[in-house]
């Protein structure tokens, strides 16, 4: 009868083939969560994974741009009439649409501009012995703006053009009117413009215009002539536009 084996070598060999497993489970372990997270760090997620990205709140201003407008114009027309000696005043009140373009000057944030428009309107009031019209307005002006992030705040101001057509009507029921005429003033204004990217941007504007009306001649039938008047002419614009800068 032969004793049981009782070769020790047999019992490590073992032990160490069952370390040697253990060690290599934790080894590719190991591997495999080191290449997840290098996987996971590769996609990206945002600026901070580019540094170069594009970043919106970062706009450069400076340089060429043309654009559209859409509103609204009301103010006022009063007059004293020179055949009747009486006062007319209206209130009158349009649409106004046209477009605009202009250049950028920007140092970090501050911004030096000059811009351009014409536009279209329907501006026009009547009353029982008197109307006014107008059909165009004009500003040419230049800005200065306060950049910050995507927005820039700005005032501007500058020269201001329109035309008007004013009618009266006499004691005696007879018409005169005046010729079209283009009259000229000054504007102030301000608004605030919003960078939707880098080209786009929209704002909204608002325009207080004063046109000290001059040359006007109220011409009627030869029965009453013709009287000079003086029209005193403001218009009040709001408007809101889209820029595209170049």
């Amino acid at each position: 009868m032969q004793p049981p084996n009782r070769n020790p070598t047999i019992g490590v060999s073992g032990d160490h083939r069952m370390k040697f497993h253990t060690l290599l489970v934790v080894a590719l372990s190991g591997a495999a969560i080191v290449s997840v997270q290098a996987a996971d760090q590769a996609v990206p997620r945002g600026s901070s994974y580019y540094p170069n990205a594009y970043n919106p709140t970062s706009i450069d201003w400076t340089g060429w741009y043309v654009g559209a407008q859409v509103g609204g114009v009301f103010g006022s027309a009063s007059w004293t009439d020179p055949f009747s000696l009486v006062n007319d005043s209206l209130q009158p009140a349009g649409f106004i649409g046209g477009g605009q373009f202009g250049v950028n000057w920007s140092r970090n944030s501050l911004l030096l501009g000059a811009e351009a428009d014409f536009t279209w309107t329907d501006l026009q009031a009547s009353a029982a012995a008197a109307s006014f019209r107008s059909h165009w307005l004009s500003l040419v002006t230049g800005r200065v703006g306060y950049a910050v992030n995507q927005y820039l705040i700005y005032a501007k101001g500058g020269a201001a053009f329109a035309n008007e057509r004013n009618e009266v009507i006499t004691a005696g029921g007879l018409v005169a009117e005046s010729a079209t005429t283009t009259q000229t003033g000054w504007t102030v204004g301000g608004g605030v413009e919003y960078a939707i990217d880098r080209n786009w941007s929209g704002r909204l504007e608002y325009d207080f215009v004063d046109l000290p009306s001059h040359g006007v001649v109220l011409v009627g039938p030869p029965a009453i002539g013709s009287r000079d008047a003086s029209v005193d002419f403001t218009i009040h614009k709001v408007v809101v536009g889209i820029n595209y800068r170049f």
